[in-house]
């Protein structure tokens, strides 16, 4: 998998600043914010209630608010656990090359 983003996506520890994106199933959506939720996130539908966003699959994207993520593998397997939740934004493992646009430039990271 190659990830493709500009420099604003580099941090040092992931979360707090930005909101982590979970694809959600359509079907059930409010069950699975309260699911997120209840786990200590603040879960928010992209688009809002009116008009969801729809991913290419047909399910919702929820931004999640969290504070800094202290052990990024164990979040995302508790995530992928719940039901509805269908991937989180954390890439864990996946990301073979990730292309960073900025400024001064492309930069590749290779893992």
């Amino acid at each position: 998998m190659i990830v493709m983003v500009d420099d604003s996506k580099l941090v040092d520890r992931l979360g707090g600043r930005t909101p982590l994106p979970m694809e959600i199933v359509a079907y059930g959506w409010r069950s699975t914010l309260g699911r997120l939720e209840r786990s200590g996130l603040r879960p928010t539908l992209r688009g809002g209630v009116e008009r969801p966003f729809v991913t290419g699959g047909g399910n919702h994207i929820a931004d999640c608010s969290i504070e800094a993520i202290d052990d990024p593998a164990r979040l995302e397997r508790e995530l992928s656990g719940l039901v509805g939740v269908m991937e989180t934004g954390l890439f864990i493992g996946l990301a073979s090359r990730v292309i960073v646009a900025g400024a001064r430039g492309v930069e590749v990271i290779e893992r």
